[in-house]
C-alpha cells in the first residue's frame, strides 16, 4: 500500500476519536440506499450510525442520501443537495456498481468523473473522503455487471491510491469469501440483503477501528 493511502486510513481511524461531534455523509447508489432488498432491515450506513452511538459519539451525524441507479456523474449533478449543504466531516462515497453500464469505454471517464469529485469535495468541504469498492455479485447479475465490475473496481483503487484517499476495499473482502457465504449476502443478483448489509458495516467499521464483535451490533449474525 501507496504511503499516501497509508496516510489517509490513518486520518479515517482518528475521526472516531476527534471530541467535537461529525456530521458523516453517505453518497450513492441502491446499495448505500438500502432500500428493497433488506425488507426493512437496516443498511450499511444506519448500522455505522448505530456503532458510533454505541461507542459513544452519540452528538455524531449521519446523513445517508443516496438513489437506486446513481452513477458517479448523478453524484457531480446533485453534489449540492445530497452532500455539500451538511458541511461533512466525513464523506463516504458508495458508487460503481450502476456505472458499469459503460462497459470498458466507460472506465476513463469514469476515473476522471470519480477523481473531480473527491476534489470538489475536499475543496468545498474540507472533509475526509472515503471511497468504497462495491460488493462482489452473483453471477445472476445483469450482464454489464458481471462483466466489467472488476474494471470499475480497479478503477477506483487507482483512484484512491493516486489521491491519497482512504479506500474501503469491500469487493476485495467479499472475493475472499467462501461462495457459500457470501450467496447468503445478496437479494439479488448484486443487491446486498440484510446479512449483506452488516458484512459492508463490519468491513467500514474495522477500517475506521471501530469493529467489536462483542457490542450489540457487532453480535448480529452474518453466515
Amino acid at each position: 500500500m501507496s504511503a499516501p493511502a497509508v496516510e489517509a486510513l490513518d486520518e479515517l481511524v482518528r475521526a472516531p476519536s476527534v471530541e467535537d461531534p461529525l456530521a458523516w455523509s453517505f453518497i450513492g447508489d441502491s446499495v448505500t440506499a438500502a432500500s428493497w432488498h433488506t425488507w426493512g432491515a437496516r443498511g450499511y450506513s444506519e448500522l455505522f450510525h448505530e456503532r458510533l452511538r454505541e461507542a459513544g459519539r452519540t452528538r455524531d451525524a449521519v446523513i445517508t442520501t443516496a438513489v437506486s441507479g446513481w452513477r458517479v456523474d448523478d453524484l457531480h449533478t446533485e453534489l449540492a443537495q445530497v452532500c455539500l449543504r451538511y458541511r461533512p466531516d466525513v464523506v463516504v462515497i458508495g458508487t460503481g456498481l450502476n456505472d458499469t453500464r459503460g462497459r470498458t469505454t466507460g472506465v476513463e471517464p469514469f476515473t476522471a468523473s470519480y477523481r473531480n469529485l473527491i476534489t470538489r469535495i475536499r475543496e468545498a468541504t474540507g472533509a475526509t473522503v472515503v471511497l468504497q469498492t462495491p460488493n462482489d455479485t452473483l453471477p445472476t447479475g445483469p450482464d454489464h455487471v458481471v462483466a466489467h465490475l472488476p474494471e470499475y473496481v480497479a478503477a477506483i483503487r487507482e483512484v484512491a491510491a493516486e489521491t491519497g484517499t482512504a479506500l474501503v476495499d469491500h469487493y476485495a473482502v467479499w472475493q475472499a469469501t467462501p461462495a457459500n457465504s457470501t450467496y447468503h449476502w445478496l437479494g439479488h443478483g448484486c443487491h446486498p440483503n440484510a446479512y449483506g448489509h452488516r458484512a459492508l458495516a463490519r468491513t467500514l467499521q474495522q477500517a475506521c477501528g471501530l469493529w467489536d464483535p462483542a457490542c450489540r451490533s457487532g453480535r448480529l449474525l452474518i453466515p
